[in-house]
């Protein structure tokens, strides 16, 4: 939840943070918080942090599972790697845009193997066919994708190569 702070403050003091009730309920919970193993405590102080000037201001609002939040932008949920893990659809003119965010960590490991987990996800059972069904929708339908754990600018698409796939940046230049 990186970038809703500025000197501890709200970043965005009119801004309402949206995400799926499973992970509010997890992550903003001192009973999950207390609960969790040592090296997990400082995620759960994390994500309180960042989302407390939200809280008390009444701006954080959940949702729950599949949900139209504005027209064009979709959440999908996409448990697995936390509870309520979400996938975002950006949809506008006829092209589309999948935001990812943590579905995918390791990109030379999980791209040619999807079914590849790490200790990160909440609940490794379900990352897996997550990846494995998004990675074959964004390769079948060759729509953009933005996701975490790639190089900048962490957009591109996703075509198949051999039983796994690979990552295709989009190009980018620093020139006009």
């Amino acid at each position: 939840m990186g970038g809703l702070l500025a000197d501890g403050k709200a970043a965005f003091p009119n801004a309402v943070v949206r995400m799926d009730k499973r992970d509010a309920d997890f992550w903003l919970s001192a009973d999950e918080a207390t609960k969790a193993p040592a090296d997990s405590k400082g995620f759960f102080q994390g994500a309180q942090a960042a989302v407390k000037p939200y809280q008390d201001a009444g701006r954080v609002k959940p949702f729950s599972g599949d949900t139209e939040l504005v027209s064009g932008v979709r959440a999908i949920a996409a448990p697995g790697h936390t509870p309520g893990h979400t996938i975002y659809a950006v949809e506008s003119q006829g092209k589309k845009l999948m935001v990812w965010g943590d579905l995918m960590h390791v990109a030379a490991v999980q791209f040619p193997d999807p079914s590849v987990t790490i200790g990160f996800d909440t609940d490794s059972k379900a990352a897996a066919p997550q990846r494995k069904k998004a990675f074959a929708d964004a390769a079948k339908n060759g729509y953009w994708v933005a996701i975490a754990h790639v190089p900048f600018p962490g957009l591109g698409h996703l075509r198949n190569e051999g039983s796994g796939y690979a990552w295709v940046p989009l190009n980018y230049s620093s020139k006009p």
